[in-house]
């Protein structure tokens, strides 16, 4: 008897093939979870896995969880805006909801193991690098647990993405063509229109981190970014100024002149929500590098895992409270957390 799977599934080439290569192994399920309420949002796209799921022959549920996605991904999200961090709700996302709760739906409804089209490895509970590193999404699930991915199947990981989509010509899919997805699931607007939609303005200083004089005014603590240069509306000066630091106490948005000021470069970290995916690694030393950005610069570091503190061997251009920050030893995603604090 095959073992069931169910897979979070989209309609879009990387679910849809990775579904049609698990077929002739396990009784496969398409498994759709809705995240948002408009349906004028979510009637397409639901209709359009249902079609790509009869084609494949494969069950296909749909199951509400907006009020959960709400909760551990939408209503933080904002939250952390509004405190003036910067996060990253992909890796919310994979952490809380897609390798969480759904992924106990799955197992509480009938699964014996789950799958997604994410391009990345797992073996006997570790984490690997996917095959095509300009598509790798290993970053995104640092805070996965092991058990979890001991269940869990990527059947495009080992595979480059040309490879996904002649695979999905190959196998007559309806959806062969269907661009990849690149914004964050849940806004339909620009970030900027999306934030000003939720988050209610808050004006205040603008101030020079080196001189400390005022030099302009913001609309709130979220509407600019560490590193950011557009948008501050400060010139008649001889270099450009960039979000260097930010008083969320005070509502103070601190800025830097000149790209290479100290200011906006940092190297060591104090992380939350710290994470090592496999017992086995923690612990580990020797040749670690680390990521603060999705696809970012990888730079060797080293951890401090009593004090849950990583520093890099050189500085790292404006990272930011709340950003993910993930380990890698080799090829290996070891773990990650969240940057709480930036020490130095």
């Amino acid at each position: 008897m095959k073992r069931k799977v169910y897979i979070g599934f989209s309609g879009g080439v990387d679910s849809s093939v990775s579904a049609q290569l698990l077929r002739d192994k396990y009784d496969v399920t398409a498994v759709m979870f809705r995240n948002i309420s408009n349906p004028e949002c979510s009637k397409p796209i639901e209709e359009n896995a249902k079609r790509v799921a009869e084609y494949l022959n494969i069950p296909f549920k749909v199951v509400d969880f907006t009020q959960e996605f709400n909760e551990v991904v939408i209503k933080p999200f904002i939250k952390s805006y509004q405190e003036g961090k910067t996060p990253n709700p992909c890796v919310t996302c994979n952490i809380e909801f897609k390798f969480n709760k759904f992924a106990k739906w799955c197992f509480e409804n009938g699964a014996d193991l789950i799958a997604t089209g994410h391009y990345c490895q797992t073996e006997n509970g570790h984490l690997y690098r996917g095959k095509d590193g300009q598509k790798d999404q290993s970053y995104f699930l640092n805070g996965v647990s092991s058990e979890i991915l001991s269940k869990t199947l990527f059947p495009v990981g080992n595979l480059m993405k040309k490879d996904v989509r002649e695979l999905a010509n190959e196998f007559g899919l309806p959806n062969s063509s269907q661009r990849d997805s690149q914004e964050v699931c849940f806004i339909n607007t620009s970030l900027d229109e999306y934030l000003k939609e939720n988050i209610t303005p808050n004006a205040g200083d603008i101030v020079d981190i080196d001189s400390k004089e005022t030099v302009g005014k913001h609309i709130g603590i979220h509407s600019l970014t560490l590193g950011q240069r557009k948008g501050i509306h400060i010139g008649g000066t001889d270099q450009p100024y960039f979000v260097a630091d930010k008083d969320i106490a005070n509502n103070i948005i601190y800025v830097a002149k000149g790209k290479y000021n100290p200011a906006l470069w940092k190297d060591t970290f104090l992380l939350e929500n710290f994470n090592v995916i496999h017992p086995d690694n923690r612990g580990m030393e020797g040749e670690l590098t680390g990521m603060v950005r999705y696809r970012s610069k990888e730079v060797a570091c080293n951890v401090n895992w009593e004090k849950d503190t990583v520093k890099f061997s050189e500085k790292l251009w404006t990272p930011s409270i709340g950003q993910s920050l993930a380990l890698y030893s080799k090829n290996e995603c070891i773990g990650g957390g969240v940057i709480k604090d930036i020490l130095q």
